[in-house]
């Protein structure tokens, strides 16, 4: 029989995964704000709503994670990029939730949550 054993495995295996999600946010992101630009004028107020939302979700992302990489210098620029990435994630699941029910973003400018 053939003995696998777990010091066969490159722990460097383990972040291909990582490295995938990444390029495919940085491909995805700016194709998904094109789009939404594109078919927002054209959008019924409910999904012209969620449109608005997205496109400053991505701007403002934009904007702390070029914040985040200064502050990287000082060490905070870590958990700056950490607390981005969750805001980020949180306001596209909002989205889609809402979406989802069939409700309007209240307030697509809001630089919160």
């Amino acid at each position: 029989m053939t003995d696998i054993s777990s010091s066969a495995v490159n722990p460097t295996d383990n972040k291909t995964l990582g490295y995938i999600a990444g390029i495919l946010m940085i491909l995805c992101a700016p194709a998904g704000v094109i789009i939404s630009y594109i078919d927002r004028g054209k959008a019924a107020p409910l999904v012209a709503s969620h449109y608005n939302y997205l496109i400053g979700t991505f701007w403002k992302g934009l904007l702390f994670m070029m914040i985040s990489a200064v502050l990287t210098f000082l060490v905070i620029g870590i958990f700056a990029y950490f607390a981005t990435s969750l805001w980020y994630l949180f306001r596209c699941i909002k989205s889609l939730v809402y979406l989802h029910r069939g409700e309007p973003i209240a307030i697509p400018s809001t630089w919160l949550a």
